[in-house]
């Protein structure tokens, strides 16, 4: 796992990939985060505020 390095041509990690998975691992966490919250909302246990904030 290099594609920082590819796209920016720098490394962090000084080329042992742990960025990489660090990023993955975050974008992984709010995409289930996200979706998540989308279930909850549309089962109806979440309610959006009403009072316009």
């Amino acid at each position: 796992m290099d594609f920082i390095e590819k796209l920016f041509g720098l490394s962090p990690d000084n080329g042992d990939g742990s960025t990489e998975v660090m990023w993955l691992v975050a974008l992984a966490v709010v995409l289930v985060a996200a979706f998540y919250v989308r279930h909850r909302r549309r089962s109806g246990r979440i309610t959006p505020r009403r009072d316009g904030q």
